[in-house]
């Protein structure tokens, strides 16, 4: 999967003006790309709202006819792809700032990825951007204490 091209520029732009390297420029890089992020999910909540619906609507049936704890193929696929996308950006901030991960950027992925999908979700509910901040912030924060410099 591609990295959205939007927040690849972010990243690109903020590395191109970082005069240090390590995980300090991670960080800033990591924000960046987070700060790209945020204004395409508020640009379509109603297409947030749908993906959320889509999920949720496939585990229903899933759960209705099945017990047994047995991932959906079709919201595995979908959590992968988002898995994918996540890790190209964490490993572009790393090759750009000179960092690397501590533990492998699939499961670091997997982490931001669930942090963000929560984030999405609440936002969606409250529309409280400060506290999507916060927890964005808090994400960056815990993202570059998975890494060290190279």
């Amino acid at each position: 999967m591609r990295l959205r091209p939007t927040i690849c520029e972010a990243v690109e732009k903020a590395a191109a003006s970082l005069d240090h390297g390590g995980v300090r420029a991670l960080r800033v890089l990591l924000h960046a790309g987070v700060s790209a992020y945020w204004p395409l999910v508020k640009a379509a909540p109603s297409k947030q709202v749908q993906a959320y619906e889509a999920t949720v609507q496939t585990l229903r049936v899933r759960w209705a006819a099945q017990t047994e704890c047995i991932g959906d193929p079709t919201a595995t696929a979908a959590y992968r792809e988002m898995d994918i996308e996540v890790a190209a950006f964490l490993q572009l901030c790393a090759d750009r700032s000179g960092a690397q991960w501590l533990e492998p950027v699939e499961a670091i992925a997997a982490y931001a990825v669930s942090v963000l999908q929560g984030t999405v979700l609440r936002w969606l509910a409250d529309c409280n951007d400060e506290t999507m901040l916060v927890v964005l912030d808090d994400l960056v924060s815990s993202l570059a204490t998975r890494a060290a410099e190279v």
